[in-house]
């Protein structure tokens, strides 16, 4: 739409004074166009949040695919790379580039020590006349760009094969294309963007990186063999290495074991957790049957104890409970033939018009009562005779 909202969630529409008084015309379309042209965006806390989350995994990604350790020349990952910036107080800016704020994170966490990283060195290849090939590795080395130079010659074509710091990209490629210096055949290939060490870390890879660093802070003797600190440092390294083996041993043992002994008589293993569970099934199939037991035992006692009170009720009205029994509860003659109704409960024939008020009857009440306990139900007649014996 190309109206103007003061408020966009209620869908408030401007006034024309408004509009007037802001923006000095009250031309909507104008007004569009001021506002494109000199506006800012509003930004919720969600949004801002969620695009410094955004920002902050781009930098994490660059630093673990573009830096290293100095000492393993490893990549680190992704979380050792978001641990280190959230020590040292990194904060990511909203409108600032990717690639800047990647480069203030390196300097800050070498700076404070947090984790030791470097960028990853760039491979590169400059390619020279044969003849201008020691002029190219004067020019670098006065550059201070490399220290070590593969040269490679192949005819009139030279190819000086060198390791950088991806920060002097710029200085080496203004020497490749200066043709005074490397002549007409001068130019510069990317090898390798980042060269990082790759492969398994194994023993005897790690002690020797170790040897080498213990070589460069303690230095050499004379007959060319690590220090007495070195030795003892890498000899300390060593038994260190060959403990925490024997204890991934010691324990792949004692999972072995508790294997064998959870195997039963045909030497298949079976969980614990599954005998306990059907144990328990056991216990609670056992219980369940001694509780309806009991509520069996129960309702036969009440069953009893109806039973003996309407034999003490019979005595106490002189009635004879075999013909009691026999005669049919509910009995209606007063009832005609044709359409008539029985209860199910109480039994018997019941017109149209006696049915419902059956239903509301003291009579089918206590009926239900004794039907719902188990007791035998009583006759209408029964029950008028003594109401109030029922009902005590």
């Amino acid at each position: 739409t190309d109206r103007i909202f003061t408020n966009v969630s209620k869908g408030q529409f401007a006034k024309s004074a408004d509009l007037k008084k802001c923006f000095g015309t009250t031309n909507e379309e104008e007004i569009c166009k001021i506002i494109l042209m000199k506006g800012s965006v509003q930004v919720s806390d969600m949004e801002r949040s969620a695009q410094l989350e955004a920002t902050t995994k781009e930098v994490a990604s660059m630093l673990a695919a573009k830096c290293v350790d100095p000492a393993s020349n490893r990549p680190y990952t992704v979380s050792q790379i978001r641990d280190a910036m959230q020590r040292a107080e990194f904060c990511v800016h909203p409108t600032r580039s990717v690639k800047q704020q990647f480069l203030d994170c390196v300097k800050l966490i070498k700076s404070k020590g947090f984790l030791p990283i470097e960028r990853a060195k760039m491979e590169l290849c400059v390619v020279c006349d044969t003849a201008k090939h020691e002029d190219v590795v004067r020019a670098l080395e006065e550059a201070g760009v490399v220290s070590n130079i593969d040269v490679r010659k192949e005819g009139d074509s030279c190819d000086l094969v060198i390791l950088v710091d991806p920060s002097v990209f710029r200085t080496v490629d203004t020497i490749a294309k200066d043709k005074e210096i490397c002549g007409p055949r001068g130019r510069l290939e990317i090898l390798q963007q980042c060269v990082t060490a790759e492969g398994d870390v194994n023993l005897a890879s790690e002690v020797e990186r170790k040897n080498k660093i213990s070589c460069r802070k303690d230095g050499l003797d004379g007959s060319g063999h690590t220090a007495d600190g070195a030795n003892e440092e890498l000899d300390s390294d060593i038994a260190a290495l060959a403990k925490e083996t024997t204890r991934a041993i010691s324990m792949k043992d004692d999972t072995e074991k508790n294997r064998n002994d959870d195997a039963g008589e045909d030497g298949i293993s079976r969980p614990v957790s599954l005998r306990r569970s059907n144990k328990k099934a056991q216990k609670k199939s056992k219980k369940a049957k001694r509780r309806e037991k009991e509520e069996a035992v129960e309702r036969q006692a009440r069953v009893d104890a109806e039973k003996a009170r309407q034999a003490e009720r019979a005595a106490r009205l002189g009635l004879d409970a075999d013909v009691a029994s026999t005669r049919g509860p509910g009995t209606n003659e007063s009832c005609v033939d044709g359409d008539t109704k029985s209860c199910n409960t109480c039994g018997g024939a019941f017109s149209p018009a006696q049915y419902r008020a059956h239903f509301r009857s003291d009579w089918h009440r206590y009926n239900i009562k004794l039907k719902m306990s188990g007791a035998a139900i009583v006759s209408e007649e029964e029950f008028k005779r003594d109401v109030g014996a029922f009902f005590e």
